[in-house]
């Protein structure tokens, strides 16, 4: 095993066996019989070692996904089920670990050690938002898509949080959940709901303001 997988590895055993990260490079190493030198050349700091987990975590969902043979013939929102889907199955071998590290935040919090997690969520999110334009079925805004990504990557940890309180046999509630909500989202980046709403609050920003004073 490569010392960078070695290192990763050993921080997750580390996480589950103790419930939180190690108190110093040091004591960590200490542990994993490793140099510091060797520990500094593979990662900046112990909160880098997490990122990478969490990245990687997505990374080898993502390649699982885009390896199916149906995947050339699927529109964007079947992409993002597929992934939402894959990435709950997969996330089963790893559980005891988001439960520790995420079911005690919102889903718009963004703890240093999910650095990783988004950064390779949203550039699979643009992927698949370029598609979906490419088919019409995506509605492009302009500079105002370049929201869109925030916008899935929300709804994605909106996804993880429902799958963690989920206690439906087989995680039923969670299929459910992915399924109606990726249909809302694509009917919203789809149609005029988007910018019928940003008009709604440019009308009623003034009118607060007013209020207000």
């Amino acid at each position: 095993m490569e010392t960078r997988e070695r290192i990763i590895q050993a921080y997750c055993n580390h996480l589950r066996e103790h419930g939180k990260p190690p108190e110093t490079v040091f004591v960590f190493c200490k542990e994993l019989a490793l140099s510091e030198r060797e520990f500094f050349t593979e990662f900046p700091s112990l909160e880098a070692v997490e990122s990478a987990f969490w990245e990687d975590l997505v990374a080898r969902v993502v390649l699982a996904v885009e390896a199916g043979s149906e995947w050339a013939g699927f529109t964007a929102r079947q992409r993002l089920l597929s992934f939402l889907y894959a990435f709950c199955e997969e996330s089963l071998d790893s559980r005891s670990l988001l439960l520790l590290r995420l079911s005690h935040i919102g889903p718009m919090e963004k703890p240093a050690y999910l650095k990783g997690f988004e950064r390779r969520f949203k550039a699979f999110a643009k992927s698949i938002l370029l598609h979906g334009v490419s088919l019409n079925e995506v509605a492009d805004r302009g500079r105002l898509s370049t929201l869109y990504p925030d916008a899935l990557y929300l709804h994605f940890r909106s996804v993880v949080d429902f799958h963690l309180k989920d206690d439906s046999r087989g995680y039923e509630r969670t299929d459910a959940f992915i399924e109606k909500t990726v249909a809302v989202a694509f009917d919203f980046v789809r149609t005029q709901i988007f910018d019928s709403s940003l008009d709604l609050v440019r009308f009623l920003i003034p009118a607060w303001d007013c209020h207000r004073e």
